[in-house]
């Protein structure tokens, strides 16, 4: 997962939440939650649903936001 990395480490939880929220609204309002992600994988979306994270690293190693150094 490419898109995971930022900096060489996993992306911000924010920007995580941000894009999870997103994509939940989308298939709430699209009646696609019951589906299976076999199922969403093959459809046109804007997004994708293969690149949602579903391991995370430990908790000490994530980070809330981006922050200018």
């Amino acid at each position: 997962m490419e898109w995971m990395v930022f900096r060489k480490q996993f992306l911000p939880l924010m920007i995580i939440r941000r894009y999870l929220k997103l994509t939940f609204n989308y298939c709430n309002n699209n009646g696609l939650l019951d589906k299976q992600i076999e199922e969403l994988i093959n459809m046109e979306l804007p997004f994708r649903i293969d690149l949602l994270p579903t391991n995370f690293p430990p908790p000490n190693e994530l980070v809330l936001n981006i922050c200018k150094k």
